[in-house]
């Protein structure tokens, strides 16, 4: 939506309160730092969607390779030539490369090839699972190629070791072909049996991992990254340039990433082991839309199972098909530039609705809105500014006919599912009134060209059934004239949560639109938290049928995906390990499981 739809839907680029152990921060039902007292018991097993972060940055290691380097340390000689360390060439500048730099061994001291520890000698295997066949994640015989930030991918990185779809591992059996590879197997121009190659070779047999060339402006374009110079990268989509290490090409045994996994790997595990330990639990997997135009509907991988006839009188555990559900999160594929949380979260609210009942979801949100403004977003009287990095037009945002009910299309040869529903029969995703239903978030960072919701018609049905915040306050919400208009209303709660309601205002300045025009209002991912925790989507039960939403934030708690878990009635998790994301995500299934005491 944000750029190029040609370009984008392929995603073809070369081109607080409870510790329970883990790093974690909580918010719940409007009180930071505290969780809410269990009103009764859940009597029937709850319905809860994994919704799992599919951006590229989850491709990311949780702490980048180090850059570190005492100067002057074994210097280069002068005018290198090919082979050489300090040679800048179309392989990448061989510069502070190698494993015996004090500064660089200190900073790598958390792994240890002879250590008799496992998890600091990396000899048991990450991800050992027989769902992805002879190439699990990591094995510790293999080496693989790496940048500072992430294991080299095949889209656009060369020499490459992690496949396009992210579920495939490329690596070599010998240091000696994982060497040669950097230089393309290059034998009669001085790379052959050169400096560079018995260093890489030497550092693999008695450390385990070699910190090898920095991609530079030299580096040939077969060598280089998509995203090298900066400017390249910026000029597609708007994004920062990373950090200069993210820069350094690295050889790794599986040992290392056994130790260290990217965060896709480690939330990719603590989901499926999840999914293999929690009883009673009606599951199903989804990941964030695909680029559809503008809102993009999320992607249901697995629906939640099982089926409402085997989960009452009680939940027939077999039927669950937890093999599925875990083959489900294996299919996610990390590599969309979007991180649309809040459209894919008002998605799962239209699949947890009684749409294919009664339609209430398309009598909801069926262009063109009412009240007027189009949805605002939508033309004519909504709108945004026009995208500063592409020249994209703003007025048309989310003015299709069919914006908030897109069905499944092909773009372009590609396959778009459309906005899920629920099945018919059993197949349904509440199955009676009494089922606590929630969104579970897994996240590696704030919302990202995000915000194509119909933020006014939302607002508009919060207002008529007299919502409240937290504090006991009304909802209040004014579209008119939102850029002169001091006080638009909505939902924005990132003042509690040590920063500013100014500070959730964030647009392309942090490489997100589109944005809303209001001040103190202008991402509506926590007004869609919000709409889905207040509002009842069902019109075929008794009571209110609601969905919370939880965020387990991987390496980050801003503001706003606090304030999105404080406006779904659920809790913010902040995981810094690789236990304590399984920890979140259990501690997260038991809450779902508590009905919400905080204000209608």
């Amino acid at each position: 939506m944000r750029s190029d739809l040609g370009r984008r839907v392929g995603f073809s680029r070369r081109s607080s309160g409870q510790r329970l152990g883990l790093t974690v921060g909580l918010v719940a039902v409007g009180v930071s730092g505290l969780l809410p007292l269990p009103v009764r018991a859940q009597e029937v097993p709850s319905g809860v969607v994994f919704l799992v972060d599919n951006s590229e940055s989850m491709q990311d290691f949780p702490q980048y390779l180090p850059e570190v380097f005492t100067p002057g340390w074994n210097p280069p000689v002068p005018n290198p030539g090919n082979g050489q360390r300090g040679q800048d060439s179309e392989f990448g500048h061989f510069i502070n490369t190698g494993c015996t730099d004090p500064a660089l061994v200190a900073a790598m001291s958390w792994f240890d090839k002879y250590s008799p520890d496992a998890a600091k000698n990396g000899s048991v295997i990450y991800d050992n699972d027989a769902d992805f066949g002879t190439t699990p994640f990591f094995e510790p015989g293999k080496f693989y190629h790496a940048r500072g930030r992430r294991v080299a991918w095949e889209t656009e990185d060369y020499p490459w070791s992690l496949s396009s779809s992210t579920s495939s591992l490329s690596g070599q059996t010998t240091a000696l072909y994982a060497c040669y590879e950097i230089t393309n197997w290059k034998t009669s121009d001085g790379w052959y049996n050169s400096e560079v190659m018995q260093e890489c070779e030497q550092c693999l047999a008695t450390k385990g991992w070699w910190r090898g060339p920095l991609i530079t402006a030299n580096t040939g374009d077969s060598f280089n990254d998509d995203d090298f110079p900066p400017a390249r990268k910026e000029s597609i989509t708007g994004e920062a340039p990373p950090p200069p290490e993210a820069y350094r090409k690295w050889v790794l045994s599986g040992r290392v990433l056994n130790v260290r996994p990217p965060r896709f790997v480690i939330a990719r595990k603590a989901l499926k082991d999840v999914i293999s330990t929690v009883s009673n639990t009606r599951m199903g997997v989804a990941t964030f839309g695909r680029d559809h135009g503008w809102y993009d509907p999320p992607e249901m991988l697995e629906k939640i199972r099982p089926t409402c006839d085997q989960s009452s009188p009680t939940i027939n555990e077999a039927a669950l098909n937890r093999p599925r559900l875990r083959q489900a999160v294996n299919q996610v594929v990390f590599r969309n530039i979007e991180r649309s949380l809040g459209e894919a979260l008002f998605g799962l609210g239209g699949y947890f609705s009684s749409q294919v009942v009664d339609g209430k979801w398309s009598n909801w949100f069926q262009q063109p809105v009412s009240p007027g403004y189009f949805g605002w977003p939508g033309c004519c009287n909504g709108g945004t500014y026009n995208n500063t990095h592409t020249g994209q037009e703003g007025v048309f945002w989310g003015m299709a006919s069919d914006e908030w009910l897109k069905p499944p299309k092909t773009a372009l040869g590609i396959y778009l599912p459309g906005q899920p529903w629920e099945g018919t029969g059993y197949d349904r995703a509440v199955c009676n009134d009494s089922q606590n239903n929630a969104v579970i978030v897994v996240t590696s960072g704030t919302p990202r060209y995000d915000n194509s919701v119909p933020i006014t018609k939302m607002m508009d049905i919060l207002e008529s059934h007299g919502a409240r915040h937290p504090d006991g306050s009304l909802l209040t919400f004014d579209p008119s004239n939102p850029e002169t208009n001091p006080n638009v209303g909505g939902v924005n709660y990132c003042h509690l949560f040590g920063a500013t309601k100014a500070t959730c205002d964030y647009g392309m300045e942090a490489y997100n639109w589109p944005t809303g025009l209001g001040v103190g209002n202008k991402n509506f991912m926590d007004d869609v938290a919000f709409f889905l925790s207040h509002m009842d989507l069902r019109g075929d039960m008794p009571g209110s049928q609601t969905v919370r939403t939880f965020v387990v934030g991987y390496g980050d708690s801003s503001p706003m995906l606090q304030s999105i878990s404080l406006a779904g009635k659920g809790s913010f998790f902040r995981a810094d390990q690789p236990g304590t994301m399984r920890d979140a995500l259990l501690f997260a299934v038991s809450q779902s499981r508590v009905n919400s005491c905080s204000a209608p």
